[in-house]
């Protein structure tokens, strides 16, 4: 991926941070997809640049409307993702970030999870030495904050970065990163009875009215009366609204699960497919044997016996494998219905009930307020009308205590008034926040149980179709390590045969050399006679040059030496045909070993090929 890259900038405002669709492979001329771009923003004018929220409208549509409709993906090129640079507002810049190849597909959960899980897996990301994981995080925040700000995106929507350790972990074992939205991860319900109790004890210290301070007058016996039956009322009030405070509703909490942290991710990983193996003898099925040996066709079998568990183990882990597969495509595609937390986190409960409190009270407060001072009324006309013979001072003293006494009292009930109104109000609240908050928190339980659960079905039900389909294997495996055993005793029994044939054939070998060593005796005879008539024809020689009387001894030598002849020729006709007859015993004993070599090789053979068309059998099933 390329970093730090001039780019123009855009002739309409974008935002700080914004997208540029480099190589577009959309069709722009599809109807569907060209109606898509002229309803969604300025997307129309201003592309291949777009803003974060054009971007995230434009993939959600291309999801809907094509994608899931048509269940094809809908290709959209490289998007890259671009900020302004610092330094000079008119130059925008490269974050790094690109989503290679974007694609839009049914089941993706949007382009913010899809390009971070392509940077964090991208192998030139991973071989480049120079660029840090602290780099790396810097570059994928940004771009996750500019999501939420620009982009429209809520932070359940947003993954949420792994760790530098698990980063170098995956990078070191060569392993995918693959991060979900956090409303994918459901973690245990906190529980709210402790916090509800907390809350109300606050509410309880602040919602508690401060008694009024009495202040001390110089009024007449009358009008003290008269204040002091009012005070009294009102700090009656005053406590009664004391106790209703203190008795608060008792608040139900939400049972949280035994585990302390249950998420969909963990729970797939731990979906396991359980399945038979065969049992093999205590052998070595190392060790090197041949088919004539007595436990041939055991270590033969230990053999099969280990390579069928090899493969079912690995048919598990594949089948296994593909069902998580499955689950992680299956729960993708299950959204949380928040219609309801949304419609009650909106409703705006508390103006309504502040009113009608106000209300209630200000009448109420408002008739004792006229009872009082009619009362404060009457007891002066006959105040007046008993003292109206008492000196003219005293009649201004007490129209002056009256004053007094009217301004005191409607600034005490005043207060008062106010006081249980606020105290109210806060109280409703109270108990109407604590309500909402636990119905909000019993809500999202319940939607993470009912994804838990989901989860939970799906894995008995793929279980159970797994166990099925390696049962099927593991019997059809049975019959044909039957077979197998079969064709190795009938390979054994053959190989027995050969042995017999090769004894013969040893036998017969030895009784050639026998024969062989025969006619190297007489070749060694035939050696010894010629020497002996070259000796007799030297003394042939002799003898012919001596004198007539040996000529009856020559005669007689050579009579001898005719003889000899004869005897020569006789053995050498004796040892050719012998010599042929050899040829042809040797010949045919070398025939027959290579045959049985070839035999021999070829069963050797065998085994191999029928197990890599039984596994290519498998694998198609």
């Amino acid at each position: 991926m390329p970093w730090l890259k001039t780019k123009k900038r855009p002739s309409i405002d974008l935002g700080a941070y914004r997208a540029q669709i480099v190589k577009s492979n959309l069709d722009r001329e599809n109807p569907l997809i060209k109606n898509i771009i002229a309803e969604t923003g300025q997307i129309a004018q201003t592309w291949p640049n777009l803003k974060l929220d054009e971007l995230k409208a434009l993939t959600e549509k291309l999801q809907q409307t094509v994608a899931t409709a048509t269940g094809e993906v809908v290709p959209l090129g490289d998007v890259s993702f671009l900020t302004v640079d610092p330094q000079n507002p008119k130059k925008v810049v490269e974050t790094g970030i690109t989503w290679e190849k974007a694609t839009v597909k049914p089941d993706m959960e949007n382009f913010v999870v899809e390009t971070v899980n392509q940077v964090l897996n991208d192998e030139q990301v991973r071989l480049d030495d120079d660029l840090t994981y602290t780099d790396l995080a810097e570059a994928l925040t940004s771009f996750l904050a500019a999501s939420h700000g620009l982009g429209g995106f809520v932070y359940q929507e947003l993954p949420e970065l792994p760790s530098e350790e698990k980063y170098v972990e995956a990078v070191e074992n060569n392993q995918v990163i693959h991060l979900l939205p956090k409303r994918l991860i459901v973690s245990e319900a906190a529980p709210v009875g402790q916090q509800a109790n907390e809350q109300a004890s606050n509410a309880d210290v602040q919602a508690t009215p401060m008694k009024p301070e009495v202040k001390s007058s110089e009024a007449a016996s009358e009008a003290v009366s008269v204040t002091s039956q009012l005070s009294s009322e009102t700090t009656l009030a005053a406590a009664a609204n004391e106790e209703l405070v203190k008795v608060q509703p008792a608040t139900q909490s939400i049972t949280s699960p035994d585990n302390s942290t249950v998420t969909i991710a963990s729970l797939i990983k731990a979906f396991k497919v359980n399945t038979s193996f065969f049992k093999a003898l205590p052998i070595d099925e190392r060790q090197t044997v041949v088919p004539e040996q007595d436990n041939y066709v055991d270590v033969m079998m230990a053999r099969e016996t280990q390579e069928a568990n090899t493969f079912m183990q690995q048919t598990t882990d594949k089948v296994a494998d593909a069902y998580r597969e499955t689950l992680t495509q299956n729960i993708a595609d299950v959204h949380e219905d928040t219609q309801a937390i949304d419609e009650l986190l909106a409703t705006d409960w508390q103006t309504p009930v502040k009113q009608q409190v106000t209300q209630r009270h200000t009448k109420d407060y408002g008739e004792r307020l006229d009872n009082s001072l009619q009362a404060l009324e009457s007891d002066y006309q006959q105040a007046v009308a008993d003292e109206e013979q008492r000196h003219t001072q005293t009649l201004a003293k007490l129209e002056q205590n009256l004053t007094a006494d009217k301004a005191k009292t409607t600034e005490k009930l005043t207060a008062d008034r106010d006081q249980i109104i606020q105290h109210e109000i806060a109280q409703i609240i109270t108990t109407q926040t604590q309500y909402i908050e636990q119905e909000v928190q019993q809500l999202r339980y319940n939607q993470a149980e009912f994804k838990r659960h989901k989860v939970i079905d799906q894995i008995v039900a793929g279980q159970k179709e797994a166990n099925e389909l390696l049962t099927k294997a593991y019997r059809k495996l049975s019959s044909g390590l039957e077979e197998r055993r079969q064709e190795f005793m009938k390979e054994h029994e053959q190989a027995l045969a050969i042995r017999q044939d090769s004894d013969l054939a040893q036998a017969e070998k030895e009784r050639l050399q026998f024969a062989n060593a025969e006619v190297l005796n007489l070749e060694e005879r035939h050696d010894q006679l010629k020497s002996v008539r070259m000796d007799l024809e030297g003394q042939i020689g002799q003898l012919q040059a001596e004198s007539s009387k040996w000529q009856f001894r020559a005669e007689t030598a050579q009579e001898d030496l005719e003889r000899v002849k004869q005897q020569l020729d006789t053995v050498n006709q004796q040892y050719e045909h012998r010599l042929q007859s050899d040829q042809v015993d040797l010949a045919q004993h070398q025939q027959l070993a290579q045959q049985a070599r070839q035999a021999k090789l070829a069963k050797w053979l065998h085994p191999f090929k029928s197990r890599q068309k039984d596994t290519e059998h498998v694998s198609q099933s």
